[in-house]
C-alpha cells in the first residue's frame, strides 16, 4: 500500500465511523488533514497517519451508538472491545488500523491511528495545516 492509500484509508474509516456513530455535526481535527507520523515496518522507515474528530451533539442512546460503531469496525476486520464503565466506549485494533477508539463522554470523540507503510512522514507535513516539526 502506498502512503497516499494509507492516508486516504484513514479518512475513509474516520468518515464511516462518524456515520455509524450517528453522523451529525462533527469537527475534524487538523481541518480534516491526517497527521503523518514516523514508524517502522519491515525493518525500514515508514509513515502512518492519524485522524480524529469530535462532536458535542450526543446521541440519545450512547450504548447503541457504540455497538453500531463496533459492528462497522468488525465489518472492516477491526477487532473491537466494548467498555461500559465509566461511559460507553469502544476500542479497536488490527485490520486497516493500528488503533482506533470511539468514546461517548464528555463529547463523542474518535481517535484513529493508521497502519504503518514504507515512506517518509516528512514528505507529507506540507499537506497539513499543522506546523512542521523540527528535524
Amino acid at each position: 500500500m502506498s502512503p497516499e492509500d494509507a492516508r486516504d484509508q484513514t479518512l475513509t474509516i474516520l468518515n464511516g465511523t462518524i456515520e455509524a456513530a450517528g453522523g451529525g455535526d462533527w469537527t475534524l481535527e487538523r481541518e480534516g488533514f491526517a497527521a503523518p507520523q514516523e514508524c517502522r515496518v519491515d525493518n525500514q522507515d515508514g509513515v502512518s497517519f492519524a485522524h480524529g474528530a469530535f462532536t458535542t451533539n450526543l446521541g440519545a442512546d450512547p450504548a447503541a451508538d457504540v455497538h453500531r460503531v463496533a459492528d462497522y469496525w468488525t465489518s472492516l476486520g477491526i477487532e473491537s472491545r466494548i467498555e461500559s464503565n465509566p461511559v460507553p466506549a469502544v476500542f479497536g485494533s488490527g485490520g486497516p488500523v493500528k488503533a482506533i477508539s470511539f468514546a461517548t463522554a464528555p463529547t463523542y470523540a474518535i481517535s484513529l491511528g493508521g497502519v504503518c507503510v514504507p515512506g517518509n512522514p516528512y514528505d507529507y507535513y506540507d499537506q497539513s495545516p499543522a506546523a512542521t516539526p523540527a528535524g
